[in-house]
């Protein structure tokens, strides 16, 4: 586990976004229920950064396709697609943390183009 503090409890409102970079993590961090709740900061549709979306009732609309996802689960909503990561949360002596758990190992080039060219795939597939 990797517990990294990213703001006051009471600097995160409702409403309001955080983005986090830490080790090769970004994350978006927002309150859902009251709570603080973490998601990976990447729409996996065009790889927009969530963190400069629209946070509401829990939910947070990408800016570049509208895409929502849950905070809480990093499900999409109303569509077929494929979830964002979610992080454990919690607020610790005031804070709010995350645990990112172990840096994820970087694609080389070749194996980046070729998971986007099987989720292009998958995307022609699910509209035919």
């Amino acid at each position: 586990m990797a517990w990294v503090r990213v703001c006051r409890a009471d600097e995160l409102t409702e409403g309001a976004v955080r983005q986090v970079a830490h080790d090769g993590h970004s994350v978006c961090v927002a309150l859902a229920d009251g709570q603080p709740q973490a998601i990976e900061d990447r729409c996996p549709h065009r790889d927009v950064a969530l963190s400069g979306g629209l946070i509401r009732d829990g939910v947070v609309t990408c800016p570049g396709h509208f895409r929502r996802f849950d905070l809480r689960t990093g499900h999409c909503l109303g569509r077929p697609a494929e979830p964002v990561r979610s992080y454990p949360c919690a607020v610790i002596d005031g804070w709010v943390q995350v645990d990112l758990g172990a840096a994820q190992p970087r694609l080389s080039l070749r194996e980046t183009l070729l998971a986007h060219a099987r989720a292009d795939g998958r995307r022609a597939e699910l509209t035919n």
